[in-house]
């Protein structure tokens, strides 16, 4: 009896103790979310809050869009370009009207000239749409490459994310040197016949295959140098990782929209880095309008013989005001099931597709990813809010994940998409981490997954203690790791979570 007390305080001590250790076994979730609401009280808290925030991976993003107008400035200014303000863009060439660039600098009303016309900053004019001044900011950006390089684009885009905690990004932008690109796309054959068409095509693929690997090869060493990296940059062992999207203009002839997709499918096939394809421009112009279903055959037909590779399609960026009905209602369908899209870039449309639940099974059945670009879609077509399916989508169970689009001309980044969604869908911060997550999970990075069957509460059990802030990964963890690019990058996400949340 008079050693009673004391057995008691070591019960104590003991329940303490393993009350502290369960407490510190997992990230403190709990805690980091009350900090999220805490957060919502206002942007700028939340912005702090978010900016922090591991985002896992953009996977829609354009260089030549993501690039701020103020960076095509400072490069006019640094090459003694001059500037033309009846066209609003740069040029080199010295002519009657033109003001040398270095004197926007002192010309607030010239150099808002420019910002204003190549960006979607402040108000554009108001005879123009937001869709019809966005899709006319590329045309005005007058700085040529050799000003602006493609690598520098590239460590901006790349720098600012990495800034922002994202892991991972997908690229769209070009994947080969311009001489060997129009060597082999820019006298396409016809495509009456697609077989013909297609052994025409075939000849050129080689000489394009090698071009390219030597072309990323050298963008891989500039870029890594640009960011004081170790090379390359789309090593999944870096701070982040990079893969490209190779792009085909849907605004172009068929016959051209054929060799570009034929070019972007070898390239693909040839190299790792190249892990995915899209399509760019406005889909409501008439080309696209006209020559859709066309595309789609096309696609099909060369996806079919060409390695099958991963697809991310814009589909379904139109609204009423842009688009007769009638090319809404199998828009986002004939993308899936003919241009076997794994991704739909912006999805906005989707309400107006025929048997619309069917194509919502069909793509919760396929994991179907949805692409949202949440500022995107509010400047171009004034969807926002509860205009936008976000929650239509949400409550299908479709997986979406948060991307910039082209963060430079809307004046906004991935932190900020995360803002928005958070501010204006009241998500949790569970619902945040999960749009994360869905990232890397539809990601086109090889290999199997750290979760099982697409549950990210079920993870694979040589990763079970993962977000244990104590884990170190055991023989066979390693080896999984070193075997699936997709699951070293999800593990790497959710250790990041676990620094944030401790």
């Amino acid at each position: 009896m008079t050693h009673r007390p004391r057995a008691n305080a070591v019960r104590l001590f003991l329940v303490v103790a393993l009350f502290q250790a369960a407490t510190f076994a997992v990230a403190d979730e709990a805690s980091t979310a009350r900090r999220f609401e805490l957060a919502k009280e206002s942007e700028p808290q939340l912005i702090a809050f978010l900016k922090d925030m591991p985002k896992g991976a953009d996977l829609h993003s354009h260089v030549s869009g993501a690039v701020y107008a103020e960076s095509r400035l400072d490069a006019a200014i640094d090459s003694s370009l001059f500037f033309d303000p009846k066209t609003g863009t740069f040029t080199g060439n010295e002519g009657p009207g033109m003001v040398p660039a270095r004197d926007l600098r002192t010309n607030s009303a010239l150099a808002a000239q420019y910002l204003d016309s190549v960006s979607m900053r402040g108000s554009y004019p108001s005879v123009k749409s937001g869709h019809d001044h966005f899709f006319t900011t590329f045309s005005r950006f007058g700085v040529p490459s050799s000003v602006l390089s493609r690598e520098a684009q590239l460590a901006e885009v790349i720098g600012r994310a990495e800034a922002q905690n994202v892991e991972y990004l997908e690229l769209m932008t070009s994947v080969s040197p311009d001489d060997a690109y129009d060597a082999a796309a820019g006298n396409p054959p016809p495509v009456e016949n697609l077989h013909a068409a297609l052994a025409v095509m075939q000849t050129r693929f080689p000489a394009l295959a090698r071009a390219s690997k030597t072309y990323l090869d050298e963008r891989d060493r500039q870029v890594a140098k640009l960011l004081s990296q170790k090379a390359p940059i789309t090593s999944t062992s870096g701070p982040i990782a990079i893969r490209y999207i190779a792009t085909v203009y849907r605004l172009s002839p068929n016959d051209s929209f054929f060799a570009q997709m034929a070019c972007a499918m070898a390239v693909a096939q040839a190299d790792k880095r190249v892990i995915g394809i899209t399509i760019l421009g406005p889909e409501d112009d008439v080309m696209s309008r006209q020559n859709f279903d066309a595309q789609m055959r096309m696609i099909d037909f060369l996806w079919q013989r060409l390695g099958r590779p991963n697809m991310a399609l814009h589909g379904g960026e139109l609204t009423l005001e842009c688009s007769p009905v009638e090319d809404m209602r199998s828009r986002i369908r004939k993308t899936i099931e003919l241009g076997h899209a794994r991704r739909i870039g912006h999805g906005v449309s989707i309400a107006w597709e025929d048997d619309l639940a069917g194509l919502l099974r069909e793509m919760k059945q396929k994991h179907i990813e949805v692409e949202i670009c949440l500022t995107s879609n509010d400047g171009i077509l004034k969807v926002f809010g509860g205009r936008h399916p976000f929650r239509l989508y949400q409550r299908a169970g479709i997986p979406m994940n948060l991307n910039t689009d082209d963060e430079g001309v809307s004046r906004s980044n991935l932190t900020m998409e995360f803002v928005r969604a958070a501010r204006t869908y009241k998500l949790s911060y569970r619902q945040l981490k999960n749009l994360a997550r869905n990232s890397i999970e539809y990601s086109f990075l090889p290999g199997a997954s750290l979760y099982i069957g697409g549950d990210y509460a079920k993870l694979r059990p040589e990763f079970i203690g993962v977000r244990n802030p104590r884990w170190t990964p055991g023989p066979a963890a390693k080896r999984l790791t070193s075997a699936s690019e997709k699951l070293a990058m999800q593990v790497r996400l959710e250790r990041a979570f676990v620094s944030f949340e401790n």
